[in-house]
């Protein structure tokens, strides 16, 4: 969505006098689309069951109609390349981050240049990578503590001085596990493509809240939120750059209230086989002088979850 388009369909639902106090809150964001490559490493055991039903069925074998394996896919992309999943390509000596002992999951990888030129704010690094973690066994809960459930890398370097990591392997056992399993997850893999496009505040947020528009903006965006969401949006999945939260801001996301940016927003992503929780989004924020500092050490991530 434009900001030309959003503005109309403002108008149209005869809010037209509050034109200009939303325009100055229109803020441009870069959409990622995925696609998928590779699915998540299978589990062994399932996947030789599998192949024995299908075996005794007559079907076609399993790999026949599997994406290719996530190390084959992997083997496919060249260092540095942006994707959901799979596993991270690192600066040589750049630990796993972990917490606790325990390796976080890698979520992304994104090649600043890839969206460079779709950031005319000129918001984030042109050049070099983020790399972003999650560590699910201590979900959310626990973002105003010293020990963070998130990581975000940033190293501008070249891609040729990057290494393929092998996720570090360990036996972690939560507070309802059952018996002991690995981590971290490692999730399927998708590539990614960037797009421009405008977004708006959320029905409920600090930009919004003590304005003239507050009064009918959360109706408003929950009756016509589709008519201005970005352009590309498919199947309730959205993934994004910087902009606003999406939706409502009910994650309670803006612990410096307006001084705080969206730095990556990740949908319950089918591509990359991404479950968070009951179909949630993950929320990395940083402030917007962290952002102008590159300084990434002090990212929260936010959701439903915790």
């Amino acid at each position: 969505m434009n900001r030309t388009k959003i503005l109309e369909v403002l108008t149209a639902e005869g809010h037209g006098a509050h034109a200009a106090a939303l325009d100055a809150l229109i803020q441009p964001a870069i959409w990622i689309r995925a696609e998928k490559l590779a699915d998540r490493p299978p589990n062994p055991t399932a996947e030789a069951e599998e192949e024995e039903d299908e075996a005794r069925r007559g079907a076609p074998a399993a790999a026949a109609h599997r994406p290719p394996s996530l190390e084959a896919a992997l083997a496919s992309l060249p260092l540095g390349a942006s994707r959901f999943g799979g596993v991270p390509d690192l600066p040589p000596g750049v630990e796993w981050p972990s917490r606790d002992d325990v390796p976080m999951e890698f979520v992304a990888q994104l090649r600043l240049a890839d969206a460079a030129k779709l950031d005319p704010l000129g918001r984030l690094p042109v050049t070099g990578h983020l790399w972003f973690f999650y560590n699910s066994q201590w979900l959310t809960f626990d973002q105003d503590q010293d020990h963070r459930c998130c990581a975000v890398l940033y190293h501008d370097v070249a891609d040729d001085q990057l290494v393929r990591q092998i996720p570090p392997r360990v036996d972690y056992q939560g507070e309802y596990d059952s018996e002991p399993r690995l981590a971290p997850y490692v999730h399927g893999l998708a590539t990614l493509g960037f797009h421009a496009g405008d977004t708006v505040p959320g029905g409920v947020s600090p930009w919004i809240t003590g304005t003239p528009l507050e009064e009918f903006w959360q109706d408003f965006t929950a009756y016509h939120g589709s008519k201005i969401a970005i352009e590309g949006d498919v199947n309730y999945q959205s993934n994004r750059l910087l902009g606003y939260v999406d939706g409502q801001d009910y994650v309670e996301a803006h612990l410096h209230g307006t001084e705080d940016q969206l730095l990556l927003q990740v949908d319950s992503e089918d591509a990359a086989d991404f479950q968070w929780g009951d179909c949630d989004r993950l929320y990395f924020f940083v402030s917007k002088g962290e952002l102008t500092a590159r300084d990434f050490s002090k990212a929260r991530l936010y959701s439903l979850l915790g």
